[in-house]
């Protein structure tokens, strides 16, 4: 992993931005929701300037732990940034100017905000800035031929999976809910069919016993930062060499729903489910009408004559339950799943 990986925000040199980057990095886990910052930055930019050469740059994405990593990583390798694009498809109604807008604007660059990428009146927006390239990471948008053919040199998607294993927008999910022994992070360029583009470089990590798809995520990105800068390096100097994925040796998952638990698993699946929801997506199960989001699972004991399911409470945030194999303490809170609407807080969705 390079310094930059190591170390990330450590060359930005801008008070308001590297606070956010340490911020940031200072999480355990990474979340896919974005990130409801409301304060501004009360000085002008003070990190040295952006390349003016180079490969013209357009960022696009939605203010998550995930995607504003990456934009500050550009930041910080000083790319020739000409503008950034901000999705208002998550926030649904009232929308705002996000993070990524915020940190664009403290930079001097444009911004375009678009509910629909494959608009004529955006693709003519972004054909003015004249991009060789545009980077996506957690974009929640699916692209059309007229707007993909307008960089020069494509677009570049940031994939949290070692593709074409995982295509689909849950892919690190569905690789702790598969109990996979590896994880990874591909750079591809993007084509019409979901994340089936040919590759352009990847990085692999094994995944821990006790990974969350929070702990995961921290650790893509992480590599994921060497993967872009080694992107953009071989495009420049024309040793890019893209390699098209076997998509009939990989998988597609859709997006991820409310889980409700069946406690007719054995705990090692159980246990899965839940770390793969957490942060964001906590499976759940009813308790006296009420759901109960779990947070977290532990083993007490093999279960013996116990009735399947809850067993018994442990105030204030824990329940004893019988699963197949075994009897666990479940940690729950009463809110749950937003992945699927993004909301932002204090904002409310139907």
């Amino acid at each position: 992993m390079s310094e930059a990986a190591a170390l990330p925000g450590h060359r930005i040199d801008d008070a308001w931005l590297s606070d956010l980057s340490a911020r940031i990095w200072s999480k355990q886990e990474f979340s896919m929701i974005p990130i409801d910052i409301d304060e501004v930055p009360r000085r002008s930019y003070s990190g040295p300037a952006l390349s003016g050469r180079g490969e013209r740059v357009v960022f696009c994405g939605i203010p998550s732990d995930y995607g504003t990593a990456f934009l500050l990583h550009l930041i910080e390798q000083r790319v020739n940034l000409v503008a950034v694009v901000c999705s208002t498809r998550w926030q649904r109604t009232h929308p705002k100017a996000d993070l990524i807008a915020r940190i664009a604007g403290h930079l001097g660059r444009p911004v375009e905000i678009t509910a629909n990428a494959n608009t004529e009146a955006f693709v003519r927006s972004l054909q003015g800035y004249a991009p060789d390239v545009v980077i996506m990471a957690s974009f929640d948008q699916i692209l059309q031929p007229a707007v993909l053919e307008v960089p020069h040199r494509g677009w570049l998607n940031v994939h949290p999976s070692l593709l074409p294993r995982h295509r689909g927008p849950e892919p690190i999910y569905w690789t702790i809910a598969d109990g996979d022994a590896e994880a990874g992070i591909t750079v591809h360029l993007t084509v019409p069919r979901i994340d089936a583009g040919p590759i352009l470089a990847q990085r692999r990590t094994s995944v821990s016993p006790d990974d969350t798809a929070g702990t995961l995520a921290k650790r893509l990105v992480a590599e994921g930062l060497d993967a872009v800068d080694e992107t953009l390096a071989a495009l420049q100097s024309g040793r890019s060499r893209p390699v098209p994925p076997s998509l009939d040796r990989g998988s597609y998952e859709p997006p991820v729903r409310q889980t409700e638990l069946d406690w007719d698993q054995p705990f090692d699946r159980i246990d899965r489910l839940v770390r793969a929801g957490h942060p964001d997506q906590p499976p759940f199960f009813t308790y006296r009408g009420q759901r109960r989001f779990v947070e977290a699972v532990r083993p007490l004991r093999p279960r013996k004559a116990e009735q399947l399911g809850v067993v018994a409470t442990m105030p204030p945030d824990e329940m004893v339950v019988a699963v197949q194999d075994a009897v666990l303490a479940a940690r729950w809170r009463k809110i749950g799943h937003q992945h699927a609407s993004r909301p932002l807080a204090k904002q409310q969705f139907p």
